[in-house]
């Protein structure tokens, strides 16, 4: 019957060096996740003010009248400027997850 044997020492020390290469592998990928997280957070707030510009510069592009002037020219800052706003919503989710 199965249940009466039982594991040998040499099953165990197995078990137990798997167990203990998983424990070394987990504590090595937490510590590379948390200094991931701190790289983000120093350069999230940089990020967000070069993205911040690009979406200011893309609204001051839209009001510039040659813009209006030129359709080309305005399909292509419409689109910068639709681009510049999506980056800075999900800039602004990745930071809120941080």
């Amino acid at each position: 019957r199965a249940r009466d044997i039982k594991p040998s020492r040499k099953h165990w020390s197995t078990v137990e060096r798997d167990c203990e290469r998983k424990y070394r592998k987990l504590q090595q990928l937490e510590e590379q996740t948390r200094r991931l997280r701190k790289d983000m957070k120093k350069k999230s707030p940089s990020a967000d003010l070069v993205i911040k510009s690009a979406v200011k510069m893309s609204l001051d592009l839209l009001s510039n009248p040659l813009c209006q002037q030129d359709q080309d020219l305005l399909n292509m800052v419409t689109t910068l400027d639709m681009v510049m706003k999506w980056m800075d919503t999900f800039n602004q989710e990745k930071v809120n997850q941080i």
